[in-house]
């Protein structure tokens, strides 16, 4: 199951890189041909938090998707309980019926 999900998570991820190309990087990377310095620094610090925002979202799916928690933070677990063996021999001659005895 864990790794259908983490196939359904990647692909949508990829879906979600593709349209965020598609709207913002493609564009500015033709507004960053005639812009000036101060505007390519901010073009610079825009894809720099989109970039971390992506990432973000991709470390913590994919930490979501396989549940690394329950590696660093186990849920507590009731104590075993100890099995009682019985005596096999002994519980069938409990159960069995004698026949009664012919008087002759």
């Amino acid at each position: 199951m864990r790794r259908w999900s983490a196939f359904v998570f990647l692909a949508v991820f990829s879906v979600l890189v593709v349209v965020v190309a598609y709207h913002t990087i493609i564009p500015g990377v033709e507004a960053a041909k005639d812009a000036s310095p101060q505007e390519k620094r901010t073009l610079v610090a825009w894809y720099r938090l989109l970039l971390a925002v992506l990432l973000f979202i991709l470390i913590a799916g994919l930490a979501i998707t396989f549940r690394f928690g329950r590696l660093f933070f186990p849920r507590p677990t009731p104590p075993r309980t100890k099995t009682q063996y019985v005596d096999a021999w002994a519980e069938s001659a409990k159960r069995i019926e004698t026949p009664p005895e012919d008087e002759e």
